[in-house]
């Protein structure tokens, strides 16, 4: 149990942080981070952990905010940050993206409504277009999560140093201020903005998972609304077309889909991916499919369900998804994740 109940800024940033964690529209999984600053300490959460858990386990490490400065002011971005604290965990991956903002708090998360426009090519004018002028804004295109994006953010800030949301495009907000309060204000007003400029829902098939096919080694996923995957024509296009839209996505649910026509044609190609999407079927999921990935499936779904028809998609490029996989930081992250 953390020691929140002793601080009450601890212990709102707690609670704020379960709440958004039990949303998965704002949060999927151990996706998302939050920190705070303490004079020369940035507490931050640690890469892996689950926002959701805030107030029930250790998330959050601190980490020294003054050398991170220090070392940002030389242009030097990839440098290991490691927690004050004698810690088994280790701090986000953006942890200086955390650092360089001015702001007391800052969030960032991967809220579907904002992220289903974050992975249009024309993202920016989308989503100014959205929300007009009523926050001081900015945007930074696809960065690899970690340095290269703390870099551009940092290029952000020091142009606009009253930048308060920051749009992330293939990846997700930043929004910093004073208390979780104000972060929380501007949140609902741009995602009440995003909703109300096209409610539009796409109706959902249901099917009982009982009669699907059995296929050896595998269940039916058990979020039945996600067999819309491989059930809605327009769907299953994304899936097999537009696959690799966002980090998170990639480094949990891997660089590619494996789709099949029908049952005999999986069944004959002798691959064994944990993830499988059968046309006019159903989603599959192998044994050991775990809630972190669940998390992530039920995200993809969630934002593709709200791409627009005209939108032109930014794909993840193979050298961005290889550069993702192939990192020892999200690999670690993927062992921690539940």
């Amino acid at each position: 149990m953390t020691n929140f109940s002793q601080d009450n800024k601890k212990l709102s940033i707690g609670e704020y942080c379960e709440r958004i964690g039990s949303n998965p529209l704002l949060v999927q999984g151990a996706g998302g981070n939050i920190s705070w600053k303490e004079g020369d300490v940035l507490w931050v959460k640690a890469s892996g952990m689950w926002l959701i858990d805030a107030t029930k386990e250790n998330i959050f490490v601190p980490v020294d905010l003054k050398y991170i400065k220090q070392e940002v002011a030389k242009k030097k971005y990839s440098i290991d940050i490691q927690p004050i604290e004698s810690s088994n965990l280790r701090p986000s991956i953006e942890t200086i993206l955390h650092a360089i903002l001015p702001h007391n708090v800052v969030l960032h998360i991967h809220a579907v409504e904002i992220l289903a426009s974050l992975v249009s090519k024309d993202y920016a004018s989308l989503i100014s277009s959205i929300i007009g002028k009523s926050y001081e804004c900015a945007y930074v295109d696809y960065k690899k999560p970690g340095a290269d994006l703390a870099e551009a953010v940092g290029e952000v800030v020091t142009l606009s140093t009253n930048v308060q949301i920051i749009f992330l495009q293939n990846h997700g907000i930043v929004i910093g201020g004073d208390d979780v309060n104000e972060i929380n204000n501007i949140l609902n007003n741009l995602i009440a903005a995003i909703e109300s400029y096209d409610d539009s829902k796409t109706d959902c098939q249901r099917i009982d998972n009982s009669t699907l096919p059995v296929i050896d080694d595998y269940l039916p996923v058990s979020d039945i609304e996600l067999h819309n995957l491989a059930l809605n024509t327009e769907y299953y296009k994304h899936v097999c077309s537009h696959w690799a839209l966002y980090p998170d996505h990639v480094v949990f649910l891997g660089k590619k889909p494996f789709c099949y026509v029908n049952v005999t044609e999986f069944l004959s190609s002798k691959e064994n991916p944990d993830l499988i999407f059968i046309k006019g079927v159903g989603v599959y999921v192998a044994l050991n499919f775990n809630r972190a990935k669940e998390a992530q499936l039920r995200c993809y779904y969630d934002v593709i369900s709200r791409i627009k028809n005209k939108q032109d998609l930014n794909i993840l490029s193979n050298e961005c998804i290889n550069e993702l996989l192939d990192w020892d930081l999200e690999k670690y992250r993927i062992k921690y994740a539940k």
